[in-house]
């Protein structure tokens, strides 16, 4: 399969990687608009390097694309691959307000585009044999469920300035908790801490509720205050309650620790660890390589359109609860 990676930032520069080292697949280019980088990221890959997606398109023939810009920059790529009627990897979120997550959905409705949306946490062993044994009926009817996320300072430092804490990194967790749920979520209310992101407009940390028909609820704790000498880089949890059992993932290390001379480190080994030969493993991985089989086995993808679209909405409404303190009823929501 014939690919291409539109953005090139840390993570696009991880799909680049990864389509480089899956054999079904050939890596044909990458495209950023920083020139130096591109440039760079293509070098060490031994691909095409471009500017500009569409004179990309225009130029190689390809079967699929992943697009990993920054979502203020996503909707021109998506459509003009989904024109070409190209495969389509989407990084998450799919914009930065609802309504431009609906004019992207409609798009790609309009052009008869399927693509899939990179929730990576479902292509995570723990959070896939979760699923399964929820499906089974192994815990039960669910009754809550519980979800951290925490990350340090570089939240605040790096991606505050043009994205925020629910969109880029709670929004895996909403997704999580709307996937295993049959039941429709009816509504939200979420409390906020404000203080070094406000200059950027966003939130230091979040608490919120979601409310689901059956009765089941779910709590969401997460932030980008956590010190810079964290042991973990990331402190997620995920737990999930039913009336026959209970179901705990924690942490991102899997049980790795590293105790040196003058630091102490769980090292992240479940998003997206480079290994040894400077390939990237773990959950993005996976996530990758299942778009890449599902494209060419012509199966469901991971997560769909519509999917992702919920766990906007979800976002969405929590971001408009924060705003109007009070609950937000998803029923109808718009944004």
């Amino acid at each position: 399969m014939r690919i291409a990676v539109i953005g090139v930032g840390m993570i696009g520069a991880h799909h680049a990687r990864i389509y480089k080292s899956n054999p079904r697949c050939e890596l044909v280019a990458v495209c950023d608009t920083d020139a130096e980088r591109v440039s760079a990221v293509a070098a060490s890959l031994g691909c095409q390097a471009y500017t500009c997606h569409e004179t990309l398109l225009d130029c190689e023939p390809l079967d699929a694309v992943s697009i990993a810009t920054p979502e203020t920059a996503r909707l021109a790529p998506a459509i003009a691959a989904a024109k070409r009627q190209l495969a389509i990897m989407l990084e998450k979120p799919l914009g930065r307000t609802l309504p431009e997550v609906d004019t992207l959905v409609e798009a790609m409705t309009e052009a008869n585009a399927s693509p899939a949306v990179n929730f990576i946490l479902h292509a995570d062993p723990r959070f896939d044999r979760m699923k399964q044994i929820v499906a089974d009926g192994g815990i039960g009817r669910l009754v809550s469920c519980f979800a951290r996320r925490r990350g340090t300072r570089m939240g605040i430092e790096i991606y505050a300035p043009w994205t925020d804490l629910l969109s880029s990194t709670l929004i895996h967790d909403i997704e999580m908790a709307l996937s295993v749920n049959d039941a429709p979520a009816e509504r939200v209310y979420a409390e906020a801490v404000v203080r070094e992101c406000a200059i950027h407009g966003c939130h230091d940390a979040v608490v919120a509720t979601l409310r689901f028909t059956d009765g089941a609820i779910a709590l969401f704790e997460t932030s980008w205050v956590l010190p810079p000498a964290h042991p973990e880089p990331l402190d997620p949890a995920f737990h999930l309650v039913g009336d026959a059992g209970l179901i705990v993932i924690e942490g991102a290390s899997q049980g790795l620790q590293v105790l040196q001379q003058s630091n102490y480190s769980l090292p992240d080994v479940s998003h997206w660890p480079t290994l040894s030969d400077g390939m990237v493993g773990g959950a993005l991985a996976r996530s990758l390589d299942a778009f890449v089989q599902a494209t060419i086995d012509g199966k469901p993808y991971l997560v769909g359109l519509q999917e992702a679209r919920r766990a906007e909405a979800v976002v969405a409404a929590m971001k408009q609860s924060i705003e109007n303190e009070r609950p937000i009823k998803l029923m109808g929501f718009r944004g």
